[in-house]
């Protein structure tokens, strides 16, 4: 990392269409066996019809002009989930983990589904062998559900 990234402050930001090659950059770092899910557009940046499909905003974790980290947050519209959001894809770059960038993200999204979305509650799926990401989720306040059964039948 250069000493000039090393000195700039994290800025946290609404992604805009212009950003989406950062995205999937970005998204190209998990190691989510879900990462390759298709994404619409319009799903990212506003419904054609937003009262049956949900809205989803995507931060950018930011130094300087360098985008090294994300988090999605999906709210659907009207009463639909009982004021519910969703937290999913929070990626930071490899280079830039061990530094509390993801809690930083996780952070602003909370305050942002509080203050802007007046949301009651925010869900999110954590892999159980994410172990400090579990940790994260836990000391932001997040408490354990349920545990999901995920199976698959190879053909």
């Amino acid at each position: 990392m250069s000493d000039e990234l090393s000195t700039t402050k994290l800025m946290i930001r609404l992604a805009t269409p212009e950003d989406m090659v950062q995205v999937e950059y970005l998204d190209s770092l998990s190691s989510s066996p879900t990462r390759d899910i298709h994404r619409e557009m319009e799903k990212y940046f506003g419904s054609i019809d937003p009262s049956t499909h949900e809205h989803t905003f995507i931060f950018l974790a930011e130094l300087g002009d360098v985008a090294i980290g994300r988090a999605e947050l999906m709210v659907a519209p009207g009463d639909v989930t009982a004021g519910i959001g969703y937290i999913k894809r929070v990626i930071v770059n490899p280079d830039f983990r061990g530094r509390g960038i993801s809690r930083q993200l996780m952070e602003h999204i909370v305050t942002f589904a509080r203050k802007k979305q007046h949301l009651a509650a925010l869900d999110l799926h954590v892999w159980e062998n994410n172990v400090l990401a579990i940790h994260l989720y836990e000391a932001l306040g997040f408490a354990f559900q349920h545990r999901e059964l995920y199976y698959r039948l190879a053909l």
